[in-house]
């Protein structure tokens, strides 16, 4: 048994008049299919007037292929560059979009004249959003798979797989068909083994068999090639390649063509597969000549394929959804270099906007590609805060000191998806300041030792909030300073003055699952004055503050191509405006105004006194 030769790809003998809906429909009607199917729009259809003979016909070639691809493609197409209807609504809406990128600049982008050739379509698939971060293929290399540059179909696939989506790309043109006539699938498959740079093949062809018909690797290789099937899983396991079919365009609702259903027969194509239905952007339903997904669901996606402009024609098939697929795969392959192929498919799955029944469906497989979802984070962020150690990404809460010397520096770090994928953000953005709450201090003053009190001069150990961080900031808790005090009070009349001075000093460490590496050693100062009249007191103070030291960071950067975590290491200046205590007491009672510069203001009013048996 051999698989026979479908085309579907047809040329226009003639310029239509008419738009380009109206010329497919005329196209669609040369498929006796078709026209069983719609009589109402086949009523005037002649055959010989306006649609050329159908090229081809049915022959074996050593194994089969058939072009999938129907097609408006006069010499120029009049409405190639004007602007496209305003985008349908029929996609489900997300809330949480683009929150990276400036509304402005997907407005510029949305407003070119390459994306507004094919708008309806490429919002469909929110194409704006990669392309404002930036990703435009570069690094990848594209296997087209089809009739080659010097053939209508072949070129326009080709312009799809190198067009807005992924302009950077590398296309290799690999030519399977000469004059309409296939080559045999050893060939095919000498090709593909000759492809060795590849990332990704384009296959827009597809064979009359159906996918459920597919019952073990023997049979496709009896079907096809011995050579064919093992120079794809060569491919797929040597070059971690993914292999993109078009499921065929027979208006097939139940199954998708035999070839889409390798993956069922060559378990090691999981991961590096995907099968691609066509989308309707403006019936905002499958296209009516796409075939469905079918059993090959759980690889399969939904891509625009109808009224596509390649720049050249206007085009409808399975044929041009599959390399709008191929490009964003090569966008995921410049943006995230490190990813494997499972991964990757993986990810265009789980981001593709849901279609159909809830979850996985035999129509639209995972649902609509989308550009946007696959080039954000997925799932909860992590930071690597060292080695083999990752904390989420949650707003770590640090000391005022450490704060300000961050967010004067503006440092960026790179958190990670559940993927592995890294992205970058401002280590400013992801910090909140724990306020010193110094009247808690005050009521803990007790809890300073004293190891040594010889009148003016004092020592011992205090607890600080200097260096506090908790998080992926955490530092080890309990830090104690030493300090060495002196203290001055004499008597003017009934009032007596008085100064208080204190240096204190430290090795404060950081926590071995943070992004703080070290500190150096911390020293610190603080002065008060005041004056005590009968039962008041009021002094002002500046509290302790860091007159010396460092705090060095090891911020995670980015993923080198080979997965490898990238590290900077920052060294921080701890000196920073001090905070300045306004006092006034009577007796056990006092009240305190705080200005802190880097923190909130604190104001407190606490009573202290001890009772004695």
């Amino acid at each position: 048994m051999k698989l026979f030769v479908k085309f579907f790809a047809w040329l226009t003998c003639v310029v239509f008049i008419n738009t380009a809906a109206h010329g497919n429909d005329a196209l669609r009607c040369a498929s006796p299919e078709y026209r069983n199917a719609h009589p109402e729009k086949c009523a005037s259809f002649s055959g010989a007037t306006t649609i050329a003979p159908i090229l081809g016909g049915v022959g074996v070639l050593g194994g089969a292929l058939a072009l999938i691809g129907m097609s408006a493609a006069s010499a120029s197409v009049s409405n190639a560059n004007q602007p496209a209807a305003q985008p349908m609504s029929a996609l489900p809406k997300y809330d949480t979009v683009g929150g990276d990128v400036e509304s402005i600049k997907i407005s510029a982008i949305m407003d070119s004249a390459q994306y507004r050739a094919n708008f309806n379509q490429y919002n469909d698939i929110r194409l704006a959003y990669s392309i404002a971060r930036g990703f435009t293929g570069r690094n990848t290399t594209i296997a087209v798979l089809d009739t080659g540059l010097d053939s209508w179909h072949g070129r326009n696939v080709a312009a799809m797989a190198s067009g807005i989506i992924a302009p950077n790309a590398t296309i290799e043109s690999y030519k399977i068909a000469y004059d309409m006539e296939f080559v045999s699938y050893r060939e095919i498959g000498d090709i593909i083994a000759s492809a060795n740079n590849a990332n990704v093949f384009n296959a827009s062809w597809s064979v009359d068999m159906r996918a459920p018909d597919l019952h073990s690797r023997t049979q496709l290789e009896q079907l096809t090639d011995t050579k064919f099937v093992s120079s794809i899983s060569d491919a797929a396991i040597n070059q971690d390649a993914i292999f993109v079919f078009a499921a065929g365009n027979d208006y097939d609702k139940s199954q998708s063509s035999a070839l889409s259903a390798m993956p069922n027969v060559m378990p090691e194509l999981h991961g590096h597969f995907i099968n691609v239905v066509a989308w309707d952007s403006d019936t905002g339903a499958l296209a009516d000549y796409s075939n469905a997904c079918g059993i090959t669901q759980e690889w399969c996606i939904t891509a625009p394929g109808s009224n596509i402009n390649t720049g050249t024609s206007v085009a409808d098939g399975t044929s041009f959804a599959a390399p709008i697929v191929s490009a964003a795969i090569a966008v995921i392959r410049e943006a995230f270099p490190y990813m494997t192929a499972s991964q990757i498919t993986d990810l265009l799955f789980e981001t593709a906007r849901d279609l159909g029944e809830p979850g996985t469906d035999a129509i639209y497989g995972h649902g609509m590609l989308d550009m946007e979802r696959a080039t954000r984070p997925v799932g909860a962020p992590l930071v690597p805060v060292a080695d083999g150690i990752m904390r989420p990404l949650q707003t770590a809460r640090v000391s005022g000191n450490i704060a300000h010397q961050i967010r004067t520096a503006g440092l960026q770090f790179a958190y990670f998806d559940k993927y592995g994928r890294a992205f970058n953000t401002t280590l400013g953005d992801n910090i909140s300041i724990q306020n010193p709450g110094r009247g808690f201090y005050r009521l803990r003053a007790n809890d300073e030792i004293t190891v040594f009190d010889m009148g003016r001069l004092k020592m011992g150990l205090m607890d600080t909030d200097f260096i506090f961080g908790d998080g992926f900031m955490k530092t080890n808790d309990n830090q104690k300073f030493g300090f060495i005090g002196t203290g001055h009070k004499f008597d003017i009349g009934n009032i007596s003055l008085f100064h208080q001075a204190r240096i204190g000093f430290g090795a404060p460490r950081a926590s071995s699952d943070s992004m703080i590496s070290h500190f150096s050693n911390i020293y610190t100062a603080s002065i008060k004055l005041g004056a005590q009249f009968q039962d008041w007191t009021i002094s002002v103070s500046v509290p302790d503050a860091i007159v010396s030291g460092t705090m060095g960071l090891r911020l995670p950067t980015g993923r080198a191509p080979n997965g490898s975590i990238i590290y900077n290491n920052y060294e921080l200046d701890l000196r920073t405006q001090p905070a300045i205590e306004y006092s006034i007491s009577y007796r056990a009672l006092t009240a305190s105004f705080i200005d802190n510069p880097f923190g909130q203001d604190e104001f407190f009013i606490m009573a202290r006194g001890r009772i004695k048996f």
